[in-house]
């Protein structure tokens, strides 16, 4: 184990600083996405018309094009007809990234287990005061146990209750912040060791969850979720080297 982590969290190193020009062309690159509404799958203007539009030579478009593709903001089709086109963005790139971050940090599964515990009991609870009862019933819908379950289903609608729950909490950065969480926890739980081993107990603590959500019982719903996530970290660290006291590993 690391004597000391080697990225420094102090909080005044790096964080003012000159961007570099093709950091800033990024940022332009990406802001231009969001203002025109592209969605992922659409195509940014052609390589010439973006040289023009930036003022940067073909050299410096590509460099920038290349920091957004590394972040997933964008992806390059080669050959005829290929160009940038606009990425998504990714939890499971969000998370092993975030993860190589802990590890370097220093940070431990206790650290991650805490927060993660903290952030879905706090969703939870906003899930469940949304003030659209339609849209709480609507979004809850596939987890409340009243139609036929079968393993298969179960296990894969039951990926999604948590992406569900953060989205129904309104608030952006939270919910990408869940996924970022979702998706480590996630990894963890299926290398573990069987992944259906808690499915009974995950699948009921869902259903309790989805129903208290779906009528708008907050205390309810953080009574649930505190259990819930009791559960599974008591089950994820039985494993030595997922134990509290291990680093977080890049995933």
């Amino acid at each position: 184990m690391a004597s000391r982590p080697l990225i420094s969290l102090d909080v005044h190193a790096g964080v003012v600083r000159p961007l570099k020009t093709a950091e800033v062309v990024a940022r332009q690159i990406l802001q231009e996405i969001v203002d025109s509404g592209l969605g992922t799958g659409s195509s940014l203007p052609p390589e010439a018309s973006m040289m023009a539009t930036y003022d940067v030579s073909r050299e410096s478009l590509r460099e920038d094009l290349r920091l957004l593709e590394v972040q997933g903001f964008i992806t390059i089709r080669r050959g005829p007809g290929g160009g940038p086109m606009v990425g998504t963005v990714d939890p499971a790139a969000f998370g092993r990234m975030a993860s190589m971050f802990f590890q370097m940090a220093g940070a431990t599964y206790g650290e991650l287990y805490d927060a993660w515990s903290a952030a879905e009991v706090l969703v939870a609870e906003l899930a469940a005061r949304h003030p659209d009862a339609a849209t709480r019933a609507e979004a809850m819908a596939p987890f409340t146990g009243d139609g036929p379950v079968t393993e298969e289903s179960s296990m894969g609608t039951q990926a999604q209750f948590h992406a569900a729950l953060a989205a129904l909490a309104g608030n952006t950065v939270l919910e990408i912040t869940m996924q970022l969480f979702g998706q480590i926890v996630s990894h963890h739980a299926v290398v573990a060791g069987d992944p259906t081993t808690p499915m009974n107990e995950v699948f009921h603590d869902h259903v309790e969850l989805a129903r208290a959500v779906r009528s708008g019982h907050p205390r309810v719903a953080r009574r649930v979720m505190e259990n819930h996530v009791t559960m599974v970290v008591d089950y994820l660290q039985q494993r030595p080297e997922l134990a509290r006291d291990r680093l977080v590993a890049w995933i």
